[in-house]
């Protein structure tokens, strides 16, 4: 009989053994039961919230039924097919808006799925044709998950259908889209406080859900880092535009624009096969604008406009960091692309950037975003907030550098540009 040597049978016996993948499996959570007691009998047209099913765990590209229960709390009768009287859901803030598409559901209109929604921005009539004073509701309708995993949300509130809307009781699903193992991905944090939307007609289902998501990851990233996030009042206003907008994303004081019909916002050139897909630099965009309404509330335009490539390489460096935080850009992906845009540009030194931000050809956000990163390299994030409430007390900027980050602007200026030299090797 032929014998093995000793090292092959080890070898052998300690080879893996071949584990089953792990499988996606969609749920859906417990019945969220009604209050104890609701209001009745009210003149008019009127509703309460009166329980819904679950939030969902589904994986990507799934459907799934929701339910919701509204109590008829005023004095008229709601009749299905009947304008003026006729009940539906409609969709409502925070995300995706009023009568705003959403990227769950819809009837295939402006970017959403068809999931047998009567229109695009109304989920669901009720189950009866006709619910009295004193009944219950049931609508009912259907949601799809997206392929990106991550946190997605739908407000909704009842109308009747050109009446009136009914009361407001802040309804919403929270879907989690789970990665393609079943794993929990990284929660996309909801809109901050302080925060509103003012959305043109025709946005785009996609648009309005990656300008949330870019809010939600950035904002709780700016607490997380620094210990704060923006709270004061600000609006983020988002239209499809009319050809003639010079920028597709602009913050002024409190307000961010984002205009997207935008060659800029429409097709990134960040985007691309090696780097991250363009829904998710869209998200980039919207992060990058909440970036400089942080930076304004805690410095004015000391900070959000002070020296250029401070305030835009902040505002970057922020930006990516909050998505590769959350895992929706690989760290090494975002190396990639900045070593592609510093070897392709016309070099200026970061010194020039200060008062002018360009040209373009330069590739000045992705030098900024290197020398913030440098920067950054030798302590954390909490310092730019401090550098940008020290510009906003008055402070000199070349001093607030100093204080902020113990080395003279030359100093840094010096090194910086060593570096560079070095990173595009």
């Amino acid at each position: 009989m032929r014998r093995f040597p000793l090292i092959a049978f080890l070898i052998l016996s300690l080879a893996p053994v071949p584990v089953a993948a792990s499988t996606c499996t969609s749920q859906v959570g417990p019945w969220i039961a009604p209050p104890a007691r609701v209001p009745s009998g009210i003149p008019g047209f009127h509703a309460a919230w009166y329980g819904q099913s679950g939030y969902m765990s589904l994986c990507p590209g799934d459907q799934a039924t929701a339910v919701v229960a509204y109590y008829n709390s005023g004095a008229q009768g709601w009749v299905l097919g009947k304008m003026g009287e006729a009940a539906y859901l409609g969709t409502w803030w925070n995300e995706p808006g009023q009568d705003q598409a959403s990227v769950l559901g819809g009837d295939g209109q402006l970017g959403g799925p068809n999931t047998a929604w009567p229109r695009f921005n109304r989920l669901a009539v009720p189950t009866t044709t006709w619910v009295g004073p004193g009944q219950v509701g049931w609508f009912r309708f259907t949601l799809q998950a997206p392929t990106t995993p991550g946190t997605y949300r739908l407000g909704i509130r009842p109308l009747i259908e050109g009446a009136t809307w009914m009361e407001d009781y802040g309804v919403f699903w929270e879907l989690t889209v789970l990665n393609p193992d079943g794993s929990l991905p990284a929660r996309t944090a909801p809109d901050p406080r302080g925060l509103a939307y003012a959305e043109g007609l025709g946005l785009l289902a996609g648009d309005i859900r990656d300008v949330h998501a870019g809010v939600g990851h950035v904002s709780a990233y700016l607490q997380t880092t620094t210990g704060r996030d923006r709270s004061s009042p600000a609006t983020a206003r988002m239209s499809v535009g009319d050809g003639t907008d010079q920028y597709c994303c602009i913050t002024q004081g409190s307000t961010i624009s984002i205009v997207t019909s935008n060659p800029a916002w429409r097709t990134p050139p960040a985007a691309a096969a090696d780097t991250w897909p363009a829904d998710t630099e869209r998200t980039e965009l919207a992060a990058h604008e909440y970036v400089h309404l942080w930076q304004h509330e805690l410095g004015g335009d000391a900070c959000m406009l002070g020296v250029r490539w401070i305030a835009e390489g902040m505002a970057e460096s922020f930006a990516y960091g909050s998505l590769v935080a959350d895992g929706a850009i690989p760290a090494a992906n975002l190396d990639v692309f900045t070593r592609r845009q510093l070897r392709s540009a016309t070099y200026v030194p970061l010194s020039s950037l200060e008062t002018a931000f360009g040209p373009a050809r330069a590739n000045p956000f992705s030098v900024a975003y290197l020398a913030i990163d440098r920067l950054l390299a030798a302590g954390g994030r909490d310092r730019l907030r401090t550098y940008c409430e020290r510009v906003g007390r008055g402070q000199e900027w070349h001093a607030a550098f100093l204080a902020t980050f113990g080395e003279t602007t030359d100093a840094f200026y010096s090194r910086f540009e060593s570096y560079r030299l070095e990173y595009v090797q």
